[in-house]
């Protein structure tokens, strides 16, 4: 597996794309009321979203134009982009659980 030895500016972009692409096709979920990006757990979405970065890189889409033609930085970056990401918006979930634990 290729090492990514980009400035960490490089590295944001790139991830800003990934979480572009993960969310277009329901590998991450935005939450409409408080805007937080969360791993929408479905794994399955992976290979959607491999395949619509494929697509986009294949049509010399401005959205990856970051990847350089790279399709191994791109599927580096769309396979990780659930990293460190909650599983479901931290606000919800606390005022969830702050509702619940109210008598």
């Amino acid at each position: 597996m290729e090492k990514l030895s980009d400035s960490g500016a490089e590295q944001d972009v790139r991830r800003a794309a990934a979480v572009e692409i993960a969310l277009k096709v329901g590998l991450l979920e935005k939450c409409e009321t408080h805007g937080c990006i969360f791993d929408s757990m479905n794994d399955f979405a992976l290979e959607d979203a491999l395949r619509y970065g494929d697509s986009l890189m294949a049509n010399n889409d401005p959205a990856v134009a970051v990847f350089e033609g790279n399709r191994k930085r791109l599927h580096y970056a769309i396979e990780h982009v659930r990293t460190g990401m909650p599983n479901c918006c931290p606000e919800c979930f606390h005022a969830k659980t702050q509702a619940t634990m109210s008598y």
